[in-house]
């Protein structure tokens, strides 16, 4: 009844506070309001204004014991008027916003505010203009009517004031207020088991549970070390052998949802009631928010930071979450613009990297066709040279099909499957001493695994591709064994000294290499330190199973400790003292390459003399003894020597000519630093083969 009697009082051109709650009026109108003074904040200094807040009833909202907050903001401290309790204040043009999932006011330069005190407020029909405190000259425009002043006297005597906060609560609040510490941080300043306000962007969707907890990731562009480091787009691990993403096709559906920058840069939050219904109402995914009271703790891993906003149990309906109209420049937060600053310097970092990947495709695909038309380039081959050629690749194709014939194949019977996979036959025929561990992959080529490997990446609405240099990937190859490193079969095992980090589990490299050089064999001959022996060499692989017409691809795989245990059933030991050791070796390894340590003996006469050649030259580098590194896989000279070194052992004379039978052979590619920043190299290894026991 009050409040439709207040709605018939109200001089012209004012709107209820209840309309404003109501939503009646969208965020950015303007309106006048009356209202008495419930609540206030301290004063206090931003970055380039002064702002108080203000907290007010009418009768329209007088159940309520919060009423709605005006936010003032004034270039001088003198330019916000002095209040007291209950004082009634007239507001023209005061804005309506919505912040922290609630409607309120905030001031803009065209805003006036008048204040009555409300000591001297008579009662009606008396005029309130005997109460009118002192304002500034901006405040003096628009002039109050008598109509508002008898408006003022009977508002004021006839509000219901039970639900109001008392004139010591009024106090105790406003002396509060100015005690309260600016919690605001940037995320690379928060610690753990405290409370912060936050100003970030979201970057990845909310998700809502049942139980009214909604979980997001946020960001205001600056890096904290106990953070959770994201992956860039479309990286996604889940893919079996993939692990890095690097051969996806598609984008991962993640990335509809993840905006995040690269790097120990994005906060998990997570929201209770109410503070999830407002993220589900006024947020989406790249809004930029605010966030109060957020708890700062480690997570349930108890490995990252992540934040945490509860319900206020002093104020169960207040909202600590605010969504920030990007659009109101003139009333913008100065932390909120030096966020939106970082963005934009993230954004042209990602368009440059954009730009040059671009770049790099452009001049890959150039350097394409260049090597293209070189090879067009050639001069053709005349009818001797043609002759020739096909001769020796007939008699390559040859040598090859007796030894597959060689190896004794499973009879077949009217009950036998049909083939499914055309391979089948070839591999059937291979060494069956060696057996390898099952594998769901299918059998490959080597050189489709050497070939490059591409990664699709989406940034905004471009789609880039660009090679990488390894991928984690499993092959299962058809192939014999051509050639081996070191040269010396006493040095495929390696010793390093045993300290108190020897049982780790990353006391050894995934390329088969101590962690300490300096524990190696060669550094330390003293008898009274232990030391463990481990595998350690190389073997080049043939492909068994090449395209029509095309010269077989190699490669080096090496052949860590425990691959080498695998394959030799043997533990590594001092292969120059134990003669026993040594001598087993040699005979399972005869299983897998057959006579190629006696085609690498007759050869290393040759050889030697060669060597002795290159080093008797001026300039010429010495022989670094037996023990030889993994060769890098994507040098050219080395790819050159490989293949000089498979031929040389496979045709070299009429003397000694390679027969060794092929096998099944599991291969795994991955990826070892350089020693250069952000530089990595592909290595392959064997995995998962073992020679039986004769």
């Amino acid at each position: 009844m009050a409040s439709q009697q207040e709605e018939g009082d109200l001089p012209q051109g004012f709107v209820r506070l209840r309309d404003v709650l109501d939503q009646k009026f969208v965020p950015g109108h303007m309106v006048n309001v009356i209202g008495s003074i419930i609540d206030t904040q301290a004063l206090f200094k931003t970055s380039k204004d002064w702002k108080t807040t203000w907290s007010l009833m009418d009768c329209s909202v007088e159940d309520e014991c919060y009423g709605v907050k005006l936010n003032i903001f004034r270039p001088r401290e003198t330019d916000i008027p002095q209040i007291a309790y209950q004082d009634v204040v007239v507001l023209h043009r005061v804005k309506v916003q919505r912040y922290g999932g609630n409607m309120s006011f905030i001031t803009n330069h065209q805003t006036t505010i008048r204040v009555y005190e409300s000591s001297k407020i008579p009662r009606p029909p008396g005029s309130a203009f005997v109460a009118l405190r002192p304002c500034t000259k901006k405040d003096e425009r628009p002039e109050l009517t008598e109509e508002i002043h008898h408006y003022v006297a009977a508002f004021y005597h006839k509000l219901d004031k039970t639900n109001a906060p008392s004139e010591e609560v009024f106090r105790q609040a406003a002396r509060q207020s100015a005690n309260v510490k600016d919690k605001f941080s940037l995320l690379q300043d928060v610690q753990a088991e405290r409370f912060y306000d936050l100003i970030v962007r979201v970057v990845r969707a909310p998700h809502f549970d049942f139980d009214n907890k909604a979980t997001l990731y946020v960001s205001d562009y600056t890096e904290n070390p106990a953070f959770h480091d994201h992956i860039p787009e479309n990286l996604d691990a889940s893919q079996d052998g993939d692990v890095y993403g690097y051969t996806s096709e598609e984008p991962a559906p993640v990335a509809e949802r993840w905006i995040a920058p690269e790097g120990k840069k994005s906060l998990q939050v997570t929201c209770w009631e109410p503070h999830s219904r407002a993220l589900q109402e006024d947020v989406k995914l790249g809004s930029w928010i605010g966030l109060k009271n957020v708890q700062i703790r480690l997570g349930h891993d108890y490995k990252y930071l992540e934040g945490f906003v509860r319900e206020d149990r002093t104020y169960p309906n207040r909202i600590n979450v605010y969504p920030f109209n990007l659009d109101d420049r003139e009333n913008m937060d100065d932390r909120l613009t030096a966020a939106l600053r970082r963005q934009q310097a993230a954004d042209k970092e990602k368009k440059k990297v954009i730009k040059d990947i671009k770049s790099a495709q452009v001049a890959g695909q150039k350097r394409k066709a260049s090597e293209v038309q070189a090879i067009e380039d050639q001069p053709a081959l005349n009818a001797k040279q043609r002759r020739a050629e096909n001769r020796a690749k007939k008699k390559e194709e040859k040598a090859r099909q007796s030894v597959v014939s060689a190896a004794p194949v499973a009879p077949s019977t009217k009950s036998d499957p049909p083939k499914q996979n055309p391979t089948q036959d070839v591999t059937l025929a291979g060494n069956r001493q060696i057996i390898c561990e099952k594998s769901n992959v299918g059998l490959t080529t080597i050189e489709s695994m050497l070939e490059p490997s591409f990664m699709k990446i989406k940034i905004d609405a471009d789609t880039v591709e660009v090679q990488v240099p390894f991928v984690n990937k499993k092959y299962l190859t058809f192939v014999r064994v051509v050639d081996f490193s070191p040269s010396c079969i006493e040095d495929f095992a390696v010793s390093r000294k045993i300290t108190q980090y020897h049982d780790l589990s990353d006391s050894e490299n995934s390329d088969g290499s101590s962690l300490d050089e300096d524990e190696s064999s060669g550094g330390d001959n003293d008898p009274t330190v232990k030391r463990a022996w481990e595998w350690r060499f190389s073997l080049l692989l043939e492909d068994a199973l090449p395209a029509d017409g095309s010269s077989p691809a190699r490669v080096w795989v090496a052949v860590n400790n425990g691959a080498g245990q695998c394959l030799t059933n043997l533990d590594a030991d001092d292969l120059r003292k134990n003669r026993k050791c040594r001598y087993q070796l040699q005979d399972i390894m005869h299983i897998l390459w057959g006579n190629l340590e006696e085609v690498k003996a007759a050869d290393g006469e040759k050889q030697q003399a060669s060597k002795q050649e290159v080093n008797s030259r001026p300039g010429s580098r010495g022989s670094n003894g037996n023990r030889t590194q993994m060769p890098d896989l994507d040098s050219d000279e080395e790819k050159e020597e490989a293949s000089g070194r498979g031929k040389e052992s496979s045709s070299r004379s009429n003397e000694i000519r390679l027969v060794s039978k092929p096998f099944t052979c599991p291969i795994k590619q991955y990826g070892v630093r350089t020693g250069k920043k952000d530089e990595w190299m592909r290595v392959f290894a064997m995995d998962g083969v073992r020679i039986k026991d004769v």
